[in-house]
């Protein structure tokens, strides 16, 4: 059995500091289970396969177990297990609430918006509820970072301006996670946005980019928090001009003085708005969750893929409650080597490393989602089943919209009851799909003061295609007349692992038997005795007849298996209608499409 966790280490956070908490060594090799002593700091051996594994204070050290032999099963212990120990509790009693109030630092805001702002947020208990459970889960770790930057605890409010306190929010502008990056701001502060992951839906992560940006806007704008929030919400450049507009005329500097958007005007007034509501919940008769002054989660660092339903399944919890503490993964697998940590509540770890534990000596597999080629006859409905999933699931995993035709040759990610080599899905960048697009026929009815060639320009096309296209002598269309514009056409699209979208060659021939149309039968050629200089004669009509079922509206074509006419003098190419494909016979009398590089679908 293959190792899934070769380097397991938790980070739990206390109030002053973070504490690296080390999981275990765990080795899970034909039936075995093997533990490793978090007191081996910074050592490697050969079962840990050279990765460090780190230890801490915060983690009991137990004895080391004696090392299991190859095929031999060791047994394990409660002593043998890493046991998670309670933290520095005079640093972790009291409630989150009171030390969020306690770090307030921002001055008061002299503005009528933030009276307004209040009873709104007011007028709606529930919301002001739902926010506030959801902040249980994060609030922790965000006042933790801002305490150890010295900053003010009024920032750990920002995420419900901001999104709500919801991980998985995304904006009109496609600004996401907690603290709504962009896509653009998220990349120059290393956060990672691919098919696999997106880190600013990583609570860890997104947090610290944010804290690192706020920072760096608070220092540009001199020390002044208002400016830096305005700048937040609204751009820092944009801010910095509308401070030198105002430095041009004469006129103060400060966030109420400057000339911003409405939704900017109303940003800060929202947090202190917030921050009121905290200072004096009793009074306004607000219930606050029971929110302890303790860590919720700690992160755990893993070197083997896994399911993230076997994951949250682990550690006891619904999938949604795997996905709000992990809301980066986009897939329903976990790829060690696109991210490799999961966060789990602070008290599910011991029980997910058992089950772990238990799964490995069962000698089951730990990521069934597997990459997997298409064939001949397979479909996402035949897939889906043969995985007993639903289709639409397959369809989310993958990316692939309602109603995609793929066809033979797509690679995407599937499910298996029996896997193999679970370090493929490693290797694996994203969907290769190809598909079958069908367009329909597009039709125009003539309007008023409408002429051919205003019609043509509408739909990016001629006068004379139109004339064709609906046996038009004249170039004179009457009012009320439908004209067929385009065609119906079939083409075949690959998108790639990168996400771009082109129209394949018909001349790649995995592709064209999936996508012709037209039946072709090829008999075993007779032999024929090669000459340097074959004849008119080299080939019998036999040998060389090839059989194109029509199609609809086109007669039988015949041609010979050169590719010529036969009887066309000097041995020009024979003509095809349009659409057919000409064939070849290779050496073992299979049929084959003859490469045509000039033809696309």
């Amino acid at each position: 059995m293959q190792r899934f966790i070769e380097s397991a280490s938790a980070t739990a956070i206390n109030t002053r500091s973070h504490l690296l908490i080390a999981c275990t060594t765990l080795l899970l090799a034909a039936g075995c289970s093997t533990t490793s002593s978090p007191g081996d700091a910074l050592t490697s051996s050969p079962d840990s396969g050279g990765l460090p594994v780190a230890s801490s204070p915060a983690v009991t050290t137990p004895a080391r177990a004696h090392a299991a032999s190859p095929g031999t099963a060791a047994e394990g212990s409660a002593a043998s297990r890493p046991h998670w120990t309670s933290r520095d509790e005079t640093a972790t009693t009291g409630n989150l609430w009171d030390r969020i109030r306690a770090g307030f630092a921002m001055p008061e805001l002299d503005s009528t918006l933030v009276a307004e702002k209040e009873r709104f947020y007011l007028s709606k208990p529930d919301y002001l509820q739902r926010m506030f459970a959801r902040g249980s889960r994060y609030l922790f770790h965000i006042v933790e970072e801002l305490e150890k930057r010295g900053m003010p605890t009024e920032l750990a409010l920002l995420p419900f301006v901001e999104s709500a306190m919801n991980p998985v929010a995304l904006s009109n502008a496609q600004a996401a996670g907690l603290w709504q990056f962009i896509p653009s701001t998220g990349r120059e502060y290393n956060l990672d946005q691919n098919w696999w992951v997106d880190n600013r839906r990583d609570v860890v992560k997104s947090t610290d980019a944010a804290l690192d940006y706020l920072q760096k806007i608070h220092e540009m704008h001199g020390d002044d928090w208002f400016l830096a929030l305005a700048s937040y919400n609204w751009g820092e450049n944009a801010v910095a001009r509308a401070v030198k507009r105002n430095e041009a005329r004469g006129l103060p500097t400060d966030y109420l003085s400057l000339q911003m958007p409405n939704e900017t005007r109303h940003y800060v007034p929202k947090l202190i708005a917030l921050k009121h509501i905290l200072q004096h919940a009793d009074t306004l008769g607000v219930q606050l969750p029971d929110l302890p002054n303790r860590p919720y989660f700690v992160t755990i660092e893993k070197t083997r893929p896994i399911d993230l339903k076997l994951a949250a399944r682990f550690a006891g919890m619904t999938v949604s409650e795997f996905v709000a503490l992990n809301p980066a993964h986009n897939r329903p697998v976990i790829a060690a080597s696109r991210n490799n940590e999961i966060k789990l509540p602070a008290d599910r770890v011991d029980a997910f490393i058992d089950a772990v534990e238990r799964h490995g000596q069962n000698k089951l597999a730990f990521a069934t989602w597997q990459p997997y080629t298409l064939k001949q006859g397979d479909t996402l409905e035949t897939l889906a089943a043969r995985a007993g999933i639903p289709v639409n699931e397959l369809r989310v995993a993958n990316d692939l919209r309602a109603g995609t035709n793929v066809l033979p040759g797509t690679r995407l990610l599937s499910p298996w009851h029996e896997v193999q080599d679970e370090s493929r899905i490693e290797t694996f960048n994203g969907p290769r799909v190809y598909e079958l697009v069908n367009r329909p026929a597009v039709y125009h009815t003539v309007g008023a003061r409408e002429s051919l060639g205003s019609i043509a320009r509408r739909y990016g096309t001629t006068v004379a295609n139109l004339q064709a296209q609906n046996g038009l002598k004249k170039a004179v269309a009457s009012r009320g007349l439908r004209l067929l514009v385009r065609e119906a056409s079939s083409q075949t699209m690959l998108t790639t692992e990168a996400g771009e979208r082109r129209v394949v060659a018909q001349s790649e021939p995995r592709i064209m038997r999936a996508v012709l149309r037209e039946e072709v039968t090829v008999p075993a050629p007779a032999p024929v005795a090669r000459s340097k200089a074959p004849g008119p004669d080299a080939a019998t009509p036999e040998a060389s007849r090839t059989r194109v079922a029509k199609r609809s509206g086109r007669p039988r074509v015949k041609a010979t298996a050169s590719g010529l006419r036969p009887g066309a003098a000097g041995g020009s190419p024979a003509k095809s209608p349009v659409g057919a494909v000409p064939l070849r016979t290779s050496q073992h009398g299979k049929s084959a499409p003859v490469r045509r590089v000039d033809k696309r679908t």
